[in-house]
């Protein structure tokens, strides 16, 4: 039965039982309150009917008297004919009792108060005769000795009767005062027996109702606590067995629901490998004493593939890469791909050589064609390996010096490298630097020093390079070496660069209007050179400040070139295009200079300052340097010796033709206002600068 139905008909029965209470009792009390009514209205009449039956019988006999006291006949008719009406109304009164009056118990009385009443009447008839035929005296004698005599007895009785009466409607009333409390009783024990079936019907129907529900609750919890085995008991046609089956319903939605959802946040849908927050959770809980390597590796060139044949191709290719990786992956490897080209894998109960030995099955196996779309490409990796507990204990630490190890690896083409420990760690004051950098470009903290660079042919100021530099309000000026690194680790230096340019080419507009024609120089890091924005925005800031493209140098360095060389050669082209000057800085000191000066749109090339220290005595040093000057002046680059630091130092590269020198034997790098008294010192006609 449904718990509609229960509800109705427990309801239902209550209702009746209510009505019954309510209905019985006032029938029994409307049928009390007439039959009192009845009572007292009878007994009322029938004692004014016998008050009145004596009054007028008294009344009668005071008219008798009168009568036997007047001595005229005509003084007495009148008193006949009111003697005549209390006499009949006396006996319309008892012929009124004798009519009410059915009791069998009053019958005796009302039989002895009519025959009295017949035998005063007789007698008073005689008392009046007597009062005409032989006078007043006679029927005194005959009314106080016979007629009197029997009025007495009359009143008496007729007062006894109403005592009778009254006591009669006495008891009635009590008995209907008794069938009251009766009636009272039988409404307290009917409403009392409503209330015990009320309580027993709702305990019965709320037992049926809340046990079940009860239960479902109970498996809901469960539900909500991740428990879908939990069987969900049914068999029920009610609406608690529907929702039984609703919940079972649900627990199997919600089960395969969860568990899409953990498929979407735990596995990347692309190679269906376990994605980077699966990966962080199990390097995050490594068993106690355990030891092993994390392999950080990334595809070499990915880009390019993606941008010439498209992102579905590159799915493909990504696709193909992971099951490879699958296939050397090895017993108790975790194998993840963590975003774009760059996977990860854990390497459990490894040393140093048995995870070399892994990466290079790995980059075996990858250095394999693959086919996609019927096309062969050829891939290469970088692999950066950490051991685990000895380079860190805790999975950001694993994955940070991992990813270091693996762009080290990129920039060296070494196809795979180690991290080593806390080397390249920054020191704790050092990272407090760089959370104070933003702080302090929205002060105005960093400022430039320029440093000049010397035209050995001309013996002029030719150029300057831009210096920054950062006064701390309280730990004062600080070494570049100390924050610049960290900058450009962080991504801030895409905020300091696009400030450095302002300022420089604002500077170098101004030297312009005022007469003094020096190209300035600024240094771009790898993330500058490959910011989309860049070629925009000197674009942009030559055109507002009107400053001509060639006073304008940008350096890069060799190291700037090699992690995305297409995208950097794009924007070295369109800064070219631009007119703007420009220069390779730190020559010597990278593995691919000769192919950059052949390739790149360079107009200067710097020597490193290691090859330019001591280059007048040390043979081998001068060698170098002097095979650049010829190899430059054969490709028409500009040179410039950077470092130069002596006098010495100086002649030799004005004796072997040395475009530029640029070194404390110059001028060390000047701030703004320096740089200019510098300049006008050394050079105060205009004209020589020029």
């Amino acid at each position: 039965m449904s718990i509609r139905a229960r509800l109705a008909i427990g309801f239902a029965l209550l209702l009746g039982l209510l009505f019954a209470v309510a209905a019985l009792p006032l029938q029994r009390l409307e049928a009390l309150t007439a039959r009192t009514a009845d009572i007292v209205d009878r007994q009322a009449r029938l004692a004014i009917l016998s008050q009145r039956a004596n009054q007028h019988a008294q009344a009668a006999a005071i008219g008798l008297l009168n009568l036997m006291q007047t001595g005229e006949r005509a003084a007495r008719v009148p008193l006949y004919a009111a003697m005549d009406a209390d006499i009949a109304a006396a006996d319309m009164a008892v012929a009124d009792i004798e009519m009410a009056l059915l009791n069998p118990a009053t019958r005796a009385n009302i039989e002895r108060i009519a025959d009295l009443r017949q035998r005063y009447g007789d007698l008073f008839q005689q008392t009046v005769e007597l009062i005409e035929i032989e006078g007043a005296a006679a029927a005194r004698r005959h009314f106080e000795d016979r007629t009197q005599k029997v009025l007495n007895t009359l009143l008496f009785e007729t007062q006894a009767l109403e005592t009778r009466l009254l006591e009669t409607m006495q008891a009635e009333l009590e008995q209907l005062g008794a069938a009251a409390l009766h009636a009272r009783r039988l409404v307290i024990f009917l409403a009392a027996g409503a209330l015990v079936a009320g309580i027993a019907m709702a305990w019965t129907i709320a037992r049926s109702i809340v046990v079940p529900v009860r239960e479902a609750v109970a498996v809901a919890e469960r539900i909500a606590g991740g428990d879908y085995l939990t069987a969900v008991a049914n068999g029920r046609r009610d609406e608690v067995g529907a929702l039984l089956a609703s919940l079972a319903t649900m627990r199997d939605s919600i089960a395969s629901r969860e568990e899409r959802i953990s498929r979407l946040a735990y596995v990347d849908p692309l190679t269906g490998l376990p994605n980077r927050t699966r990966f962080l959770e199990i390097l995050g809980m490594p068993p106690a004493g355990s030891r092993g390597a994390l392999v950080m590796l990334g595809i070499d060139r990915f880009a390019p593939i993606n941008n010439a044949l498209g992102h579905a191709v590159g799915d493909r290719l990504l696709c193909q890469i992971a099951a490879r990786l699958c296939e050397v992956q090895g017993k108790g490897c975790t194998l993840a791909r963590l975003w774009g080209d760059e996977f990860a894998l854990l390497l459990a109960d490894v040393d140093c050589t048995a995870a070399a030995r892994h990466a290079e099955r790995i980059l075996a196996a990858l250095r394999a064609p693959m086919m996609v779309d019927g096309q062969r490409l050829d891939i290469d990796a970088s692999l950066g390996i950490v051991m685990y507990p000895r380079d860190g204990d805790d999975g950001a630490t694993l994955m940070r010096r991992a990813q270091r190890a693996m762009a080290l690896a990129k920039r060296r083409r070494a196809g795979y490298g180690f991290g080593d420990g806390d080397e390249g760690e920054p020191a704790h004051e050092e990272l407090s630097l760089i959370g104070e950098m933003r702080e302090a470009l929205a002060r105005g903290d960093f400022l430039l020093h320029y440093q000049p660079k010397l035209d050995l042919a001309g013996q002029r100021i030719a150029g300057a390079e831009a210096l920054l530099r950062w006064r701390h309000p309280e730990q004062g000026m600080i070494a570049p070496g100390r924050f610049i690194p960290f900058a450009e680790q962080t991504g801030f230096i895409r905020e300091i660069t696009p400030w450095v340019l302002a300022r420089v080419i604002a500077d170098a507009a101004q030297w312009r209007r005022d007469g003094i024609a020096v190209v300035v120089s600024a240094n771009l890091s790898a993330l500058d050179l490959l910011n989309r924005d860049l070629v925009g925005l000197v674009r942009r800031l030559l055109d507002e400040s009107s400053l001509p493209a060639d006073r304008l140098c940008l350096e890069i360095t060799e190291s700037a070139l090699m992690d995305e060389p297409e995208l950097a050669l794009q924007h070295l082209n369109e800064l070219a295009a631009l007119g703007v000057k420009l220069s390779i800085d730190d020559y010597g000191s990278g593995q691919a200079s000769l192919a950059y000066v052949k390739t790149l749109p360079v107009h200067e090339l710097k020597i490193d300052r290691a090859f330019v220290d001591g280059v007048d005595t040390d043979a081998k040093n001068a060698a170098i340097v002097r095979s650049t000057l010829l190899l430059c002046r054969e490709l028409g680059l500009t040179v410039v010796a950077e470092g130069a630091e002596t006098p010495a130092e100086l002649a030799w590269l004005a004796d072997n033709d040395c475009d530029l020198v640029q070194g404390y034997v110059v001028a060390r790098p000047l701030p703004l206002d320096d740089f200019l008294a510098w300049i006008e010192a050394v050079a105060p006609d205009p004209a020589v600068l020029a």
